[in-house]
C-alpha cells in the first residue's frame, strides 16, 4: 500500500520514505531529490535521495538491482570525510538512500565564483580532508567517478564531507561493466572522457580540476561545446593558475599541476600522496611566513 502523499516544498511528495517522516525538500538535480526528513528511531534528522531509474522496464530492473548492491557496498564505507549512509532501499518503486544531514553545509560550487573565494589555508586543507577521503574509498576498491564541488560539502565549522557516490566504480561489481562515459565533463580526466579504463588517479586529477577551480574561480577547461571541451581536455595545458590569481604561491600551483597531467601515472601515486604534499606545502608556507590568505 502506497503512503500517503503531501504537499512538500510545492510538489507531491509520501508523507514518509521508509519509515522516515518526510519534513521538506532540500535540492533536486538530474539525479534525484533530496528531502530532509526525521527518524523517530534515532530522534535525529536525515537526508533521503530518492534517484530517477530511467529507461525501460528491463534497464530499470539492472538499474534498481545495482543500486541496491552498491548502496550497500558503499554504505560500509565509513570514513570522517564522506558522507554516510545509513540505510538504502526500494519503497512503491522508489530507489533510496538515507544519509547524514549535515546542517547549514553548504557545497564547494558555492565557493568557485571571484570574489567569494576560500583563502588558501583553508583550501589546503579541504583538499587535504578529500583526498584522504578518497584515498580511504580507493583502498577499499571504490573509485568516485563524480569528484566535483557540488559533490563536496562544507560546514560553516570547515567540516568536509564527500557526497554521492551513485556512479562510483566498485571493484568486482557489476558496475564494473557498464561502458560509456559517465561523470561531470568539466572536472572528468582525459581517461574518463575517452571511455578508457579508470583507476584510482582519475579521481585525483577530478579533485585536482576542484582545487585549481576552488583557487581562481575558473574551471580549467572551457569550451562552447562538448566536443571542444573534451578535446581540450586530452589535448591542452590549462592557463597556469598565477595568470587568474597572483596570490596563489608557486608551491601550491605546482601541487595542482601534478595533480591535472594528462597522464595517470605522472599524477600523486594516490590520495596518501597527494594529501601529504597538500600538508608539506602548508606547512612551508607557514614556516617560512608566507601569506597564504585572499585579499578582502
Amino acid at each position: 500500500m502506497s503512503a500517503p502523499e503531501t504537499e512538500v516544498a510545492g510538489a507531491n511528495v509520501p508523507e514518509t520514505i521508509g519509515g522516515l517522516r518526510i519534513v521538506g525538500e532540500l535540492g533536486r538535480g538530474s539525479t534525484g531529490v533530496v528531502y530532509l526528513a526525521h527518524d523517530p528511531s534515532q530522534d535525529r534528522e536525515v537526508a533521503i535521495k530518492v534517484y530517477h531509474l530511467e529507461g525501460g522496464a528491463e534497464q530499470e530492473q539492472i538499474a534498481r538491482s545495482m543500486f541496491l548492491g552498491e548502496a550497500h557496498l558503499v554504505g560500509k564505507l565509513q570514513h570522517p570525510h564522506i558522507l554516510p549512509i545509513y540505510d538504502a532501499g526500494e519503497e512503491d518503486g522508489r530507489c533510496y538512500i538515507v544519509t547524514e544531514y549535515m546542517k547549514d553545509a553548504r557545497t564547494l560550487a558555492a565557493y568557485c565564483q571571484a570574489g567569494g573565494l576560500l583563502d588558501i589555508a583553508t583550501v589546503l586543507k579541504v583538499m587535504f580532508k578529500c583526498a584522504t577521503a578518497l584515498d580511504y574509498a580507493h583502498t577499499r576498491g571504490v573509485i568516485h567517478r563524480d569528484v566535483k564541488p557540488s559533490n563536496i560539502l562544507l560546514t560553516q565549522g570547515r567540516d568536509v564531507r564527500i557526497i554521492d557516490f551513485s556512479i562510483a566504480l566498485v571493484a568486482g561489481s557489476q558496475v564494473e561493466r557498464i561502458e560509456g562515459i559517465a561523470g561531470s565533463p568539466f572536472y572528468m580526466s582525459p581517461e574518463q572522457v575517452q571511455s578508457l579504463p579508470l583507476t584510482h588517479r582519475s579521481d585525483l586529477y577530478s579533485l585536482g580540476a576542484v582545487m585549481y577551480e576552488l583557487l581562481t574561480g575558473s574551471r580549467p577547461f572551457k569550451a562552447n561545446t562538448l566536443e571542444k571541451l573534451l578535446h581540450r581536455i586530452v589535448y591542452a595545458t590549462p592557463p597556469p593558475i598565477h595568470t587568474l590569481n597572483r596570490e596563489v604561491p608557486e608551491e601550491v600551483e605546482n601541487v595542482v599541476a601534478i595533480a591535472l597531467q594528462k597522464d595517470p601515472d605522472a599524477r600523486y601515486r594516490d590520495g596518501l600522496d597527494f594529501a601529504a604534499e597538500l600538508s608539506r606545502v602548508h606547512q612551508r608556507l607557514c614556516g617560512a611566513g608566507v601569506r597564504i590568505e585572499y585579499q578582502t
